[in-house]
C-alpha cells in the first residue's frame, strides 16, 4: 500500500519545462522535481551565472537537464524558444512559471519601464508561456500540469512594491482563467503563493533587523520561510497527487494569510 500512494507522487519520465530556476526558490523547486524522477529543460535569460549550478544540482540527481536561452520579456523569443522545444521532441507535461522580478519604490517615483519591466516578466510572458505550453498539450490530446507563481502580495498589498503586486495578482487571476477553460482537457493550473522566502532577491529586507523583525512577527511560524519549504508543494502540484486540483492559490506563508 505505501508504494502505491508514493507513486502517486512520482514524476518519472516526465518532461518538467521551467522559468526561473536558476532563482532561489526555482533551484529548490527544480531539484525536487528531478528528484521525483523529472527530466528538466530550463528556460534561463542568455549567460545566466547560475546556470551551472542548476546544472550540477539536476545531474547530480541523475536526471537530463536541457538548457534554452530566452528573453520572456519578448513575446518573439517565447515563442521561438518553444518552438525550439518541440522541435527538438519535447513532450510537454509540466510547465512552472518561476521567473519574476520586482522593483522598491513608492507610487508616485516609479518608473513606467520599471513598471513594464515587471510586468513583462511577472505576468505578460507567465501568460506566454502557458499560452505555447497550453496549445502544444491541446493538438497533442494530452493532460498537463502548471504551476504559476503568485506570491501572498497577490492579496496583501504592500507599501513600495506595487508594480509587483499588481503583477501577482494578475497570476493570481489568470491561473483561475486558465483553469476554467483548460480543466476539461485535463490541464490543471494552480497557483503557489510563497510569503516571505530567505532567497537572494529578498536580502536586503531580511537583514534589515526592523523589517526583519515585523516578519518574524506577523508570521504565525515565527521565521522566515526558506525556498526548501516550497519544495513538497512543487511535486505535488506537479504530480497525479494533485489531478483533482486546479484554479487554486496555495500559500506558503508560515501562517500570515491564516491570521
Amino acid at each position: 500500500m505505501s508504494g502505491s500512494i508514493l507513486n502517486l507522487f512520482s514524476l518519472q519520465g516526465k518532461t518538467a519545462i521551467i522559468t526561473g530556476g536558476t532563482g532561489g526558490i526555482g533551484l529548490a523547486i527544480t531539484t525536487a522535481l528531478a528528484e521525483a524522477g523529472a527530466n528538466i529543460i530550463s528556460i534561463e535569460v542568455p549567460h545566466d551565472p547560475a546556470s551551472p549550478l542548476l546544472r550540477q544540482a539536476i545531474e547530480a540527481t541523475g536526471r537530463k537537464i536541457t538548457v534554452y536561452d530566452c528573453n520572456l520579456k519578448d513575446h518573439e523569443s517565447i515563442r521561438a524558444t518553444f518552438h525550439a522545444i518541440w522541435a527538438s521532441g519535447s513532450v510537454p507535461d509540466i510547465l512552472v512559471n518561476c521567473a519574476g522580478i520586482t522593483r522598491h519604490m513608492k507610487v508616485e517615483d516609479t518608473p513606467v519601464q520599471d513598471l513594464d519591466d515587471v510586468m513583462a516578466i511577472n505576468f505578460r510572458g507567465t501568460y506566454l508561456c502557458i499560452q505555447e505550453f497550453g496549445r502544444e498539450l491541446l493538438r497533442l490530446q494530452r493532460p498537463g500540469k502548471i504551476i504559476n507563481f503568485a506570491s501572498i502580495a497577490a492579496f496583501l498589498a504592500q507599501t513600495n512594491i506595487s508594480a509587483y503586486c499588481s503583477s501577482k495578482a494578475a497570476v493570481q487571476n489568470l491561473t483561475r482563467a486558465v483553469s476554467n477553460e483548460w480543466a476539461g482537457k485535463g490541464i490543471t493550473c494552480n497557483a503557489i503563493c510563497p510569503g516571505f522566502i530567505h532567497t537572494k532577491m529578498c536580502e536586503d529586507l531580511y537583514t534589515d533587523k526592523e523589517f526583519s523583525a515585523r516578519v518574524v512577527a506577523r508570521t504565525s511560524m515565527g521565521r522566515w520561510g526558506e525556498p526548501e519549504d516550497i519544495r513538497g508543494l512543487a511535486v505535488f502540484l506537479a504530480s497525479a497527487a494533485s489531478d483533482f486540483i486546479t484554479g487554486e492559490s496555495v500559500f506558503v506563508d508560515g501562517g500570515i494569510m491564516g491570521r
